[in-house]
């Protein structure tokens, strides 16, 4: 689970120069208490069983924006991206328990029948999505894509040309639209991907000077005047960098751009060169059941519930049966 940091180390550690201490702690803690009292109730069938669906939705989708928040606060604050990826798994479980309230409310007699997505492309919602995208990209997840992207398809009759662009790498089936839901500054980004790899460091870094201003319809913007900022990052452009390989050695000190996400995505992907061939053999800190176990290490998995176990180089990783995720992945505890 993430944790608040406390002051002094906050003083250290942060990346948002905007972010006040006090704000940073009033939303954690009641972020962290939000996950914690839905989280032990939503699950409770017990519980839920005489509970309007529509209430039950409201509160699962006060759970994902709960969820969503300990992320990109906590990263804001300074947070180690280990930790921050650790815990995302449960925030895409938070989304598909959004999902599962949300078609029981669509289901029953409380519904009008007006079907609603459950993130809304052309509303503020986009944010929302693409944060989902973009930390599973960045914390080393793309196991998650398909979830989310199917997620996201729910009610939606468009879908957005950049989300469909970041997640082709690992759906390549899927269809790529050619609408950008979100206009600006997301569409900017169209003439980075048809770029030779030569101008993209440039175009990049010609995007990040012109993110802010054209952001003015994006929910975060001027969010540092308010209690409740979240903090400036391009999660987009940090997601595009590891995607396309762009060297950003020119750019990575800019503001907006999350250099730490990319560092962190970077190290969790098997380096390729220009042809698409493996050049070295970096130790893999994800495994699923059944598979080999890379590094001696301390491994947990959603499935597990997160709980720590101990696997040596060369052992089968376990299938946890009956689990609710379904699959069983597991993650190396890099916090050692």
């Amino acid at each position: 689970m993430i944790t608040l940091l406390n002051e002094s180390d906050w003083k250290i550690q942060k990346r948002e120069p905007y972010q006040k201490y006090k704000d940073y702690g009033n939303v954690i803690t009641q972020a962290l208490e939000s996950v914690q009292i839905i989280g032990e109730k939503i699950n409770n069938k017990e519980f839920l069983k005489d509970k309007p669906k529509g209430a039950i939705y409201l509160s699962s989708n006060h759970f994902l924006k709960a969820s969503l928040e300990l992320i990109i606060y906590s990263y804001s604050a300074g947070v180690n991206v280990a930790e921050l990826a650790k815990y995302f798994p449960k925030v895409v479980e938070s989304l598909q328990i959004l999902a599962k309230h949300h078609i029981n409310f669509h289901k029953s007699s409380e519904c009008d029948g007006h079907l609603v997505p459950h993130l809304e492309l052309i509303t503020d919602e986009y944010w929302e999505a693409l944060q989902l995208v973009c930390f599973s990209i960045l914390f080393g997840q793309p196991e998650h894509l398909s979830t989310i992207m199917d997620i996201l398809a729910y009610e939606n009759d468009e879908q957005d040309a950049l989300l469909d662009k970041l997640v082709s790498p690992w759906l390549p089936d899927r269809d790529i639209s050619n609408i950008y839901l979100r206009q600006l500054p997301y569409r900017k980004l169209d003439k980075i991907f048809a770029a030779k790899e030569e101008d993209r460091p440039k175009l990049m870094s010609q995007y990040l000077d012109e993110w802010y201003g054209a952001s003015k319809r994006e929910p975060y913007h001027d969010r540092h005047k308010s209690s409740q900022f979240p903090g400036y990052w391009s999660l987009e452009a940090a997601a595009v960098t590891v995607i396309l390989r762009i060297d950003d050695s020119s750019y990575r000190d800019k503001s907006y751009y999350p250099k730490d996400l990319v560092d962190y995505a970077q190290s969790q992907y098997t380096p390729l060169d220009q042809q698409g061939n493996t050049v070295s053999d970096d130790t893999r800190l994800r495994c699923v059941a059944c598979e080999i176990c890379p590094q001696s290490g301390e491994w947990y998995s959603p499935a597990n519930n997160m709980e720590k176990r101990h696997f040596d180089q060369g052992e089968t990783m376990p299938e946890i049966p009956n689990n609710p995720w379904g699959e069983t992945i597991w993650y190396l505890d890099l916090s050692h």
